[in-house]
Formats: C-alpha cells, structure tokens, sequence
C-alpha cells in the first residue's frame, strides 16, 4: 500500500501537478511504533483506541500562504514553533501520527488565493479522474469548492465515510450547518474545527474604545448583554464621527469616521447579521428561496441611507486588494474610526494599535431578532474526501480523530489563549466571543452562492448602487435563483455512488 501511493504521488506530480510543492507539517518528533498511544483524548471521536495504519502517510492539499492571505496554519507547524496557535497545530499534528503511527500527516500546498481557483480545481479534479489515490483529504477555499455542481461527482458522500458517518452530531462538526447542508441524504463538504480559517474568518464589529469613551457612549458591551444591542443604536453612535482632519471641507480617507467598511464582503455578511437568509427548507426538507423581501426592503433603506451620511467611509474592495492596501483597515488601525466590521482574524493586525480596541457582534436588527448572528466570509478553508482517496476508512478515523483534537487543543488556544490574552484588550471582549461564536451560521444560499447566480450577493450589489428596490432586484433574479437551484439539487440525485 506504502509504495503503491509513493508511485501515485511520482505520478501526480510529474504528471498532474507541476505547480506542487511540498509543504511538510514538521520534523517527525518522537513517535510511539505501536501506535495507539495519545496525551490527549480525542473527546467525542468514534474512532477505536486500538486503531492504526502504520507506515501510511495521510496527504492533505491545501493552500500555501501568499500576499493574499494565511491558510496553511491551520493544518501544518514546525516542530520549534513558539506561537501559541502554531504549537498547538504541531502538536495535534504530531499527536495523530502516533495515534494512528502514520510515516507522517503531510501538508501539500499549491496557491489557492481566489484569483487562482481555477487551477486549484483543476488540480484535483485532474488528480481524481486520473485515480491516482494522491490526496486523501482537500482542504480550499469554500465558494469555489462548491461553485460547480458537478464537482460533487468527484466528492465523496460524507455519509459513507466509516466513523464520520456515525458522529456527525458531534459539537466539532456543528450539527447546525450539517443539517443545513444535508440534500436527499447526501453531504460532501465538511466544516467545524478542524479548519481554523471557518472561525478566523467570522465578521465581528470592533470599536476604538477611546473615541466611545470621549463622547460619552452607552457602555456597549452591556447593551449586548441585555439584548438591546441593534443596528439603530450603532447608528445613532457613529452620528456627528466624521472630523475633517485635513481641513479640506469634504469627508475623504484622511479623515476620522464614525463607522468605516468595505462593500463586498463585509456587506455580503449583513444577510446572517440581520437574519434575513435567502434561502430555506419547506416542510418536506426541500430547499427553497424564501428571503422576507418586506425586511429586505426595510433593511436596504436604512442601511444606505447610513451610507450616505459624512460620518461613514465605505470603500470597495477586489480580490487582488492585499492587507496593505485596505483602506478601511488602515483607518480603524490608525485610530480614525469608531466602528469597523471585519473578520476576526484582523485581531491580530491590530494589536500594534496605540489605542485600545473592543470586539463585539455585529448588532442586531431590531430587539426582535433573538440573537446575535454572525457568519465566515467564503475564503475559508472547507474540506472534501476525494473520491480516489485509496483508504476511506483512514480517511474517516483521521479526520474525525484531527477534528475531535482540534476542538480540544486549537481552538481554545485561538479564542482562550490567543484571542482573548494576547491580541483582545480587555476581559469584555473574550466574553463577547462566546457570544459570537454561539450566533454562527451557515446558509445554504450563501454556501452555494456562486452555484445560485450569486444570491449571496445582494446585499454588496444593492448597497454598491444605493439601490433599495429589492423587490424588483428579486423578481428580476429569482427565475435565474430557481433555475440554478434545480441544477444544483439535480446533482445530489444523479451523483455516482
């Protein structure tokens, strides 16, 4: 089996994959030949202790790291890594290899950047037609691993996947977006906490607490407490923000804001915020598009007439804008902002800042809406089990196993240790976490946007136009909505099992 998959990786890579390169998850440390033995209990696996596929290597295709973002993290470390989150991932890493004595959990990483994804795909599904048992696990950006519907011919069905099949309802999975993503019994996109990037990618709404402070604002940690936490209250916050620092008369980026924000992405995340998704399920599980259109309405109106005021900056962005280029960004940075919604993992960027910071849920709508909601944005790392992976019960064990250790070594250590101690500036906001990570959703319009005609982006495509005629938006799309999705269901019944 050992050598029939070292010739399949020869054969990939001189053949399939020129733009390889290999990315080891670290030195082999010192590993138990028996296998079996591990420091820390897999909580919740269904995986037997007594288990192993020694000499095997598990392959997992994932992204490299680039200007366009930081992925690799979450699946592979140095042995001499000293940052908390890293050392976690190594030693995860290294305690499923003596679990299973596996040779080795080898990372393999090509460039994944959304610019790219055309070759990602190619990639693998070149890989797969080909048989060559090359990857047992891939791990990419979410929105264009799922924007064919005819990739799922290359995916396997999760609910044939030995031990997989049997938890998922563990608290690692999130039974939640399982249920979700589930058609006619079929699933064949993982998500949970095994991949890092599905939390670092969570919209979040920082605060610079010296500007609240110095006008004198409600204490908004509290407002979040007691549920009165909405999108009215912010808003009457970031009125009379803007302060003309350059003395020109007109609000441009050197200026200081009341709330700063970039389009797409960040306005793609109000559908989870104020809980209006476009899609849902009727009575017999079917997926339909349901969106209140009435709320949708409401919402648009009001948001854009926020963006309109002096004392909001919005700026669009691409795919090829970096970090360094986010103009948004570097205003919340250089302390010339109130409010500025972004991803969780902007925590980290901003821990250089002189002024301290605050991180809270996006408000609600209005005190109706009964949580606080929040989503990832789509570049966040979702995982498929290749349908030429050589060892599905390996594939199975390992992944339950990675993901049952990663919940209890990795994720703690981002949200307690790192988040939380390191980069978060007060108490306050890590209980604001826990806030936010029990208000994540998963729709599956947004989940499936690219595959929908791009339901998933009307909020960015309204809100870019100042244009709040949802209705006739919809009544414009939905045939083409409708038609994509029959296209899509199609492929949960005619996949090859």
């Amino acid at each position: 089996m050992k050598i029939k998959r070292i010739l399949a990786l020869v054969l990939v890579c001189v053949t399939v994959l020129p733009l390889l390169v290999a990315c080891d998850s670290g030195k082999d440390g010192d590993k138990n030949n028996g296998g079996g033995e591990v420091n820390i209990v897999a909580e919740g696996s269904v995986v037997p202790e007594d288990l192993t596929f020694s000499g095997e290597t598990f392959t997992i295709l994932c992204r490299e790291d680039n200007a366009w973002g930081n992925w690799l993290h979450e699946i592979a470390a140095d042995e001499d890594a000293t940052e908390l989150v890293n050392e976690q991932v190594y030693r995860r890493n290294l305690e499923v290899e003596e679990r299973f004595d596996l040779e080795k959990l080898e990372a393999y990483a090509i460039p994944g950047q959304w610019a790219v994804g055309d070759d990602f795909v190619n990639t693998f599904k070149n890989s797969i037609l080909s048989s060559s048992s090359a990857f047992d696990l891939i791990m990419s950006h979410q929105a264009y691993m799922s924007s064919d519907p005819s990739l799922n011919d290359l995916y396997y069905n999760l609910y044939e996947i030995p031990y997989i099949k049997d938890n998922l309802d563990a608290k690692y999975y999130n039974p939640d977006v399982i249920d979700e993503l589930t058609i006619n019994g079929k699933l064949y996109f993982l998500l949970g906490d095994y991949s890092l990037t599905y939390w670092e990618n969570a919209y979040v709404l920082y605060f610079n607490k010296a500007i609240a402070e110095n006008n004198n604002l409600e204490d908004i940690y509290e407002l979040v407490r007691s549920g009165e936490w909405t999108f009215e209250k912010m808003t009457e916050m970031a009125k009379g923000g803007w302060t003309d620092l350059n003395g020109d008369a007109w609000p441009d980026p050197s200026d200081s804001f009341g709330y700063v924000s970039d389009i797409p992405n960040t306005t793609d995340a109000l559908e989870a915020h104020f809980d209006v998704p476009m899609t849902g399920k009727d009575e017999n599980g079917n997926v339909i598009f349901s969106v209140d259109q009435g709320k949708m309405v409401n919402i648009l109106d009001k948001f854009i007439e926020f963006k309109k005021t002096d004392d909001t900056h919005f700026i669009y962005t691409t795919s090829a804008d970096t970090e360094d280029s986010n103009e948004a960004d570097k205003i919340f940075r250089e302390g010339r902002a109130l409010f500025y919604p972004a991803m969780l993992n902007r925590a980290q960027e901003f821990r250089g800042m002189e002024t301290d910071f605050g991180i809270v849920p996006y408000p609600k709508w209005d005190t109706n809406q009964s949580a606080y909601y929040t989503h990832a944005q789509d570049g966040y790392s979702v995982g498929v089990i290749p349908m030429d992976a050589s060892n599905i019960e390996m594939c199975g064990a390992v992944v339950d196993v990675l993901s049952a250790l990663s919940s209890e070594m990795v994720i703690p250590a981002y949200y307690d240790m790192a988040l939380r101690d390191k980069y978060a500036r007060d108490d306050e906001s890590g209980e604001m976490l826990d806030i936010i990570r029990d208000g994540f959703t998963v729709n599956f319009g947004y989940f499936y946007g690219p595959s929908l005609n791009g339901c998933s982006k009307t909020f960015r495509n309204l809100i870019q136009q100042d244009n709040s005629n949802f209705v006739s938006y919809y009544s414009g799309s939905i045939k083409g909505y409708e038609r994509m999705l029959k296209k899509l269901i199609a492929s949960y019944d005619d996949t090859e099992e």
